[in-house]
């Protein structure tokens, strides 16, 4: 995917999606670990975490936290539908499933990021992203259709 990039601001943005990646793994582990208690305040904690985060990476850069309210009104709609919403679903489904399939099943909405922008920006999409995104195809479809899925146990009468 990053193949064809080259330069300081394409590494920076290699290594940002590295670290997301990396996050979002902890996380689904997390879940899975902890998922016979309530896991619903990771989604919180996360979010707090990113604050964190977010506020050094904006003092470091010397960023202003000001935003219009057109971008504010933007940024608290995809926080509450599309982040919020997608966690909280996300780890409902990490009580029944593997962390692996997991992680599998929620890059789905990845295949889907070359449409949209193509959709809505006129953005085109390179040969590696389109072969990046078959091979993710490719293991989505091959997982549901393998059938290798985990069968829970059989009820026996005592």
């Amino acid at each position: 995917m990053v193949a064809d990039k080259s330069g300081g601001v394409a590494l920076k943005g290699s290594l940002a999606a590295l670290g997301s990646a990396f996050g979002f793994a902890v996380f689904t582990v997390a879940l899975r670990w902890g998922r016979t208690g309530e896991m619903l305040p990771a989604v919180f904690l996360s979010g707090i975490f990113a604050i964190a985060i977010t506020l050094a990476i904006c003092f470091g850069l010397d960023l202003s936290l000001v935003l219009s309210p057109n971008d504010g009104g933007i940024a608290m709609a995809m926080g509450v539908f599309q982040v919020s919403a997608g966690l909280i679903l996300y780890t409902l489904g990490s009580r029944s499933l593997p962390a692996a399939e997991l992680a599998l099943l929620s890059l789905a909405e990845v295949l889907l990021g070359p449409l949209w922008v193509w959709l809505f920006l006129g953005e085109t999409a390179t040969v590696n992203t389109l072969i990046g995104g078959a091979v993710l195809l490719a293991a989505i479809a091959g997982n549901a259709l393998s059938g290798k899925r985990r069968k829970p146990p059989p009820i026996t009468a005592p």
